[in-house]
């Protein structure tokens, strides 16, 4: 059985860890942050891609 100065220590790295856990995944979503920027691109992407393709189906008459 450990003392409780060994069980302090202890203890102590865990919340050390979980802290750096916790920075670790706010540096992770701030990395994401810029990333977010091309996600709205490729929403605009995917738009225009649905445009077009309504316009081709408009064109073959395919729809109205």
């Amino acid at each position: 059985m450990s003392d409780w100065f060994s069980t302090a220590i202890e203890m102590q790295r865990e919340i050390l860890r979980a802290q750096q856990a916790q920075l670790d995944a706010a540096k992770k979503l701030l990395d994401t942050a810029e990333q977010r920027d091309m996600t709205e691109v490729g929403k605009q992407v995917a738009d225009a891609q649905a445009e077009a393709w309504t316009a081709w189906a408009r064109f073959w008459g395919v729809g109205k």
